[in-house]
């Protein structure tokens, strides 16, 4: 066997391991996951997404517009993916915020909370803020602003949605 012979054996064996491993990486990158999707309430156009699983929480932080007192309204990921309104805090009483409800409710050194709520949000939608507002969703221990993802008095969407990790990564790079 010369010299020839042995270059072209190793030929033989990384062809195949090429390929197997073509196939591995774009099987990685076509598997499905979940993610939190923001998107324009109107459009429907992507603006944002984070990676998300069950169980996971997440909050939104806003000014209330005329009490200008902050609301934050804490929200899961349940088994199903869907997006669940867990409890909800507001530090004080006027117009838009609640004066009774049928669900649980204490007054805590944030404020007032009202708790186990537990309602499934279909639509949550939440139209961003153009001066005093500042919302705010605060997932994985940061906070994004709104305004960084979208424009003032635009109408957000969140939903839970599937993306391969190569539709995510063009959708991040795209913004």
């Amino acid at each position: 066997m010369g010299i020839g012979d042995v270059s072209n054996t190793l030929i033989y064996y990384k062809i195949p391991l090429v390929i197997i491993l073509l196939f591995i990486l774009l099987g990685i990158f076509l598997i499905p996951f979940r993610v939190l999707l923001a998107s324009d309430y109107r459009t429907g156009e992507y603006l944002m997404s984070w990676p998300i699983k069950k169980g996971a929480e997440f909050y939104i932080e806003y000014t209330h517009s005329v009490q200008l007192t902050p609301v934050i309204e804490v929200y899961f990921i349940d088994e199903s993916y869907n997006i669940i309104l867990k409890e909800s805090y507001f530090y004080s009483y006027g117009a838009g915020l609640p004066s009774t409800t049928p669900y649980k409710f204490e007054i805590t050194t944030r404020g007032f909370r009202i708790y186990d709520i537990n309602q499934l949000m279909q639509d949550l939608v939440y139209r961003t803020g153009a001066e005093r507002a500042n919302h705010k969703i605060n997932i994985g221990n940061k906070a994004y602003p709104f305004l960084n993802f979208s424009a003032p008095r635009e109408g957000v969407k969140f939903t839970v949605e599937k993306f391969s990790l190569l539709s995510y990564l063009a959708k991040e790079v795209k913004q």
